[in-house]
């Protein structure tokens, strides 16, 4: 250098590739979300939103406090602690304990995204790991069997709130047979996931499925609602086809080889939220074409070995997961040949 001083030239990490409008893409997440939001709330009442203000709160503050404690700039203008938040709660059961749910979220942002340096650092995505965290955790697996029927199925109406106070009773895993199945944040037996198709589909229709009228996670059994916000998504431009189409498309293949039902398979448990929401989230996931296909297809048939060998319930977080640090060796060893080389 011209001033004798050697400098050391520092750039963006490998795996930054957040979209350049950060707090605008994350306001469009927060309205794609809303159609879930609203099916939840129908099927599983006002708990549905306690639980995701919890979560969001939870998030905000943790982001708030972390960042004061490492002297960093606040980022709560770009939205990121918000769809953490909402996406974290909805893969906890409807009568999740409050506290577990805030600190599932401060989790989530403290460790998996405040640890990295912030948003488009972490390696894992947050919600995803603060979900599996507390999941993991020993002697808490069971404060997270909160499973219970839509609430219009009782006849108790649009505006009921769930009494949080976890208890076992009617809660039990042979009681979810057939009425909650696996997926992001799933508790169905061994037994039951080794027989999709068969023993389980007995159970449920296929419109039960797409709608959400079933047991499950606040936000992944509306398959419908889902659906209308990924749309939003696609349209927008913030995610495209790859990933997701990958996912279900390698899901849906090798049930078919396992001669198991596919269309269960696609709509059970989280696989449309993982698929559509998780899997594609900008920081964790390859950013070349090619990648993303190689990334939706790892995925898919984690998702499936899980789902017939595994014995956690936690398939497409734990598929999400393992391959979130992936990501940046698929992006290496895909990268298009350069011009003339």
């Amino acid at each position: 250098m011209a001033d004798g001083i050697d400098r050391l030239m520092l750039s963006a990490p490998s795996h930054l590739h957040s979209p350049v409008d950060v707090p605008q893409a994350m306001h469009d997440v927060i309205i794609a979300l809303i159609p879930a939001l609203i099916a939840a709330t129908i099927f599983f009442g006002l708990n549905a939103i306690f639980l995701s203000a919890v979560c969001v709160l939870s998030a905000c503050i943790t982001e708030v406090l972390v960042k004061r404690l490492l002297n960093s700039p606040l980022t709560l203008w770009d939205s990121s602690a918000i769809v953490t938040g909402l996406l974290l709660a909805f893969t906890l059961p409807p009568a999740t304990p409050w506290w577990l749910a805030a600190f599932a979220s401060f989790i989530a942002v403290a460790l998996a995204k405040e640890l990295f340096g912030g948003i488009g650092r972490n390696i894992f995505n947050p919600a995803l790991f603060g979900r599996v965290f507390i999941f993991l955790l020993p002697g808490w697996k069971l404060l997270l069997n909160g499973y219970i029927d839509p609430l219009w199925w009782k006849g108790q109406g649009f505006f009921t709130i769930i009494n949080t106070k976890f208890s076992t009773a009617g809660v039990s895993i042979m009681d979810m047979a057939g009425k909650h199945l696996d997926g992001i944040a799933g508790a169905t037996p061994l037994v039951i996931r080794r027989t999709y198709g068969a023993l389980a589909i007995k159970n449920i229709r296929y419109v039960d499925l797409f709608l959400g009228n079933i047991r499950g996670s606040l936000g992944e059994t509306s398959a419908f609602a889902l659906l209308i916000g990924a749309a939003y998504l696609l349209y927008k431009g913030h995610i495209n086809w790859r990933i997701p189409g990958s996912i279900i498309g390698t899901v849906a293949v090798v049930s078919i080889l396992w001669r198991q039902d596919p269309v269960f398979h696609i709509l059970a448990g989280g696989l449309i939220l993982g698929s559509f929401f998780m899997a594609t989230d900008w920081v964790t996931s390859p950013i070349t074409a090619k990648g993303q296909i190689v990334y939706g297809v790892l995925i898919g048939l984690f998702v499936m070995l899980m789902r017939r060998f595994g014995i956690k319930p936690e398939g497409v977080a734990l598929a999400i997961l393992h391959l979130n640090p992936v990501a940046f060796f698929i992006d290496r060893y895909t990268l298009p040949n350069k011009f003339g080389g």
